[in-house]
């Protein structure tokens, strides 16, 4: 529809001079101090003061209004924008058609028509045009201008005229930049003298107006007043913060405070009257951004007495975040004023976000991203733009109420060899003025990383920094670093440059030459897998360097008899002298060279069949294909079955135990047991297991058995 129309005005953008007794119309209109956050901000009014015309002549015509930034007023259901004009001809104002938005900087009233009176003059206004003074970079006012054009049978006397200027409209100072989660008690019932009283631990937030008209309460053509939110983040799961209902500002009759910031601690008087004061009420219910939600307090009409605020409710947490809403109630155009109010935290001394370092951020609002007319955008409406610090605009940033903070007793260089311990320095932070010092440190690093360490990282008023230069592992260099300790806005920054000088470690001197002879394993000589050995048994040796003109082994210093070495294998038998010990340390002396000690695991038994170790009676080796005959008898090898001291040996056969026939060394095979059992005569032919048990002095009745042997067994015809 809006395109439809542009062939009809684009045409008479140009101003219409009048021919003799044509009606003239001279725009005017009354500057504003807007708010340069704003993204709906309301523009001065357009006034026009229309004369020479014929008297009962009848005005019509499109009227259409460009802004010099976007316009951002509320949309109606049928695209309407709610900008209004009216036309006074004597009679009072008579409302025009809505306009329609035909760009985004640019509205049409279509269908103007008034009647000229007999005095031929007559009054129109233009008001609640709204625009998006984010466009215009704050720091820089340049003007909001409006220009008129339009096919009406009058003309302009003028096109242009300026309508707002942009200035930053929220100022702030807090008591500390970042909040420091501490052990802090809560009084039974919330209240801000109890709250006072209990030494409820809190920090306080002062919002002051960037011009005197940027707190502003609700008009007609508004959704809300301006609101101030503060957004709240980082707090530990067991927090609890709570913020005054109401607060007084500046011009009221006693402020609200914490009295921290130079106003005495109190929840604060109000009077309602002209031409009013600050007073700012939380609002409840809002959504994340500020807007909708209810007012928790009304202030009664002018005159109806004075009003003293001592209630406070809790910010609701969500996940260590949430929201404090207030909005402007009351004001005065006037004056420059300021409102200062506490955040109260409640936390356990015992809870696990003690030393949680958690913000404050702070906005004009509601808040919104929302740059053009919108149909459901709250008016007015604003950025997230952090606001400045308000010291110069009220000229206390030397105020004695306030911090002020210093850092001494740092030396701005350590020295430090590479791998060395770390060198400990002290700094020392102070309040050299009043109020409530509230300071966090981190390191900023100019090269290299983690060398530094600092505790704490945070801290309320006076305290001491410890500072650890570690060089660590840092290759031989100079390093740079700063240690940055911020107590806010108010209180300052300090800044310390801190410097380490790293130098090199003398060359090492060469690694020791790798060992000529090494044992890699011990192990039993009848099943290597298992290291545990018996004094007495046959063991076995992998590893290499074995071979020389003289090859020794030792357990615990006492030689062992070799039975065959090679340069990776040596078998021995373990020596029967180390008794019942339990571990024993083994060397490999190989001519001049020495193997690393290396410890053997002892028991006095470790039983275990040699492969191809059961033999038939005739002295067969036992297999599938050479079974042995039921009722004859076997014979089995192993080693370490049999203690030095000797014991008791039990053998298993299938599920029978038969008595050994013989039970003692092998002939002739140093280290080696044999073992003749019988084989009951009542057993069938089949595939079965053997294994053989030994039993040691420590735990007698306890058997201790080799792993089974598979045997095969056939009956006679």
């Amino acid at each position: 529809m809006h395109r439809m129309l542009l062939p009809g005005w684009v045409v008479a953008m140009g101003i219409a001079w009048p021919q003799s007794g044509a009606l003239v119309c001279t725009p005017s209109a009354i500057p504003q101090v807007l708010r340069g956050e704003g993204l709906a901000e309301r523009m001065g009014d357009i006034a026009m003061d229309c004369a020479g015309g014929t008297p009962g002549s009848v005005i019509n015509g499109n009227l259409t209004v460009f802004l010099s930034v976007n316009i951002t007023n509320k949309l109606t259901a049928s695209g309407a924008v709610d900008a209004v004009l009216t036309v006074d001809s004597g009679s009072g104002p008579v409302a025009q058609p809505a306009a329609q938005l035909v760009s985004s900087n640019s509205i049409v009233f279509l269908g103007v028509n008034f009647t000229l009176p007999a005095s031929g003059r007559a009054a129109a206004r233009l008001s609640n045009l709204r625009g998006n003074l984010t466009q215009v970079a704050l720091g820089f006012p340049l003007p909001i201008t409006a220009n008129l054009a339009g096919t009406l049978n009058f003309a302009l006397s003028a096109s242009q005229v300026i309508v707002g200027y942009p200035y930053r409209g929220l100022l702030a100072s807090y008591s500390s930049t970042g909040v420091r989660c501490t052990g802090s008690p809560l009084p039974s019932t919330i209240g801000l003298s109890n709250l006072f009283a209990t030494g409820t631990r809190f920090f306080s937030t002062r919002v002051t107006e960037g011009h005197a008209e940027a707190f502003t309460k609700k008009d007609a053509f508004g959704d809300s007043g301006v609101r101030i939110v503060a957004r709240y983040s980082g707090f530990p799961f067991a927090a609890r913060l709570f913020v005054p209902d109401v607060v007084a500002g500046s011009s009221a009759f006693q402020p609200t405070g914490g009295g921290d910031l130079g106003v005495t601690q109190s929840g604060g008087i109000y009077m309602p009257g002209a031409p009013g004061s600050l007073l700012l009420v939380r609002v409840t219910g809002t959504d994340s951004n500020g807007a909708g939600g209810t007012l928790v307090y009304a202030p009664g009409p002018p005159g109806s007495g004075a009003v003293g605020f001592d209630g406070a409710t809790e910010v609701p947490l969500v996940d260590g975040a949430g929201i404090a809403v207030y909005e402007v109630v009351d004001s005065n155009p006037s004056v420059l004023e300021t409102a200062q109010f506490p955040t109260f935290l409640g936390l356990s001394p015992f809870s696990s976000g003690i030393g949680t370092v958690a913000r404050q951020d702070l906005s004009l609002g509601p808040i919104s991203t929302v740059a053009t007319a919108s149909a459901v955008a709250p008016a007015p409406r604003f950025t997230a733009n952090p606001p400045p610090g308000d010291c110069t605009a009220l000229q206390d940033c030397d105020a004695r109420y306030v911090p002020r903070l210093t850092v001494n007793g740092f030396p701005p260089q350590c020295v430090a060899l590479q791998g060395s311990a770390p060198q400990t320095r002290y700094l020392q932070i102070n309040n050299i003025s009043g109020g409530l010092l509230n300071w966090t440190a981190t390191v900023v690093y100019k090269n290299g990383a983690g060398w530094l360490r600092i505790e704490p990282d945070s801290g309320f008023g006076d305290g001491t920094l410890r500072v650890d230069a570690n060089p660590g592992m840092l290759a031989a260099g100079t390093y740079e670093a700063t240690i940055v300790v911020d107590a806010g806005p108010i209180a300052g920054t300090k800044n310390v440059p801190v410097t380490m000088v790293v130098t090199a470690l003398p060359p090492p001197p060469p690694p020791p030459a790798a060992p000529k002879v090494v044992v890699t394993s011990i192990g039993n000589s009848a099943r290597p897998d298992s290291s545990t050995v018996a004094p007495g048994s046959r063991a076995r040796l992998e590893g290499s360097g074995f071979v020389g003109q003289s090859t020794v082994v030792t357990f615990d210093g006492i030689v062992a008899r070799l039975l065959s070495v090679e340069a990776t294998r040596i078998e021995l038998e373990v020596p029967p002298l180390l008794g019942m010990k339990t571990s024993a340390i083994l060397e490999v002396i190989v001519d001049s060279d020495k193997s690393g000690p290396k410890t053997a695991p002892l028991a006095e038994v470790a039983p275990a069949i040699y492969p191809d170790g059961v033999l038939n009676a005739d002295n067969s080796v036992n297999s599938l294909g050479n079974p042995a005959l039921v009722g004859s008898a076997f014979q089995i090898f192993t080693t370490g079955a049999i203690a030095v001291q000797p014991g008791p040996v039990q053998v298993k056969l299938h599920d029978r135990f038969p008595k050994p026939l013989y039970a003692g060394p092998a002939p002739l095979l140093i280290g080696i047991n044999q073992i003749n059992v019988p084989i009951p005569d009542d057993l069938p032919a089949m595939q079965s297991e053997i294994l053989v048990c030994g039993f040691a002095t420590i735990n007698p009745g306890v058997p201790i058995c080799s792993r089974p042997a598979t045997i095969w067994l056939y009956r006679a015809e």
